[in-house]
């Protein structure tokens, strides 16, 4: 499990990638990838093709991200698989987050 964060060159957007399960055990490291950073991008992308598992914490961590950067900027969420793209559909997060 781990994050790493990597900025566009333009300044405009940052790339958030998460590998391995995406759950509570991320909350700190997760949280400290976008929050001082409100404000500087207008577009984040959460890279999910190497998660395996994600769990409501995690439900809870992207809403407390969408919360936190306000409407000003659009956050994208990158390769999910089958699976994972069922559970944020059902949870609706296609009405807050862009589904790529």
């Amino acid at each position: 499990m781990s994050i790493s964060v990597l900025n566009d060159k333009a300044g405009s957007s940052v790339t958030i990638s998460i590998i391995g399960n995406f759950d509570f055990s991320l909350f700190n490291d997760f949280k400290e990838s976008y929050i001082n950073s409100v404000g500087q991008y207008t577009v984040y992308r959460i890279e999910l093709h190497q998660v395996e598992y994600l769990d409501s914490a995690a439900l809870g961590m992207l809403l407390s991200m969408r919360s936190s950067l306000g409407d000003g900027c659009t956050i994208e969420l990158c390769g999910a698989n089958d699976f994972i793209r069922n559970i944020l559909k059902i949870s609706r997060f296609d009405k807050l987050f862009v589904i790529v």
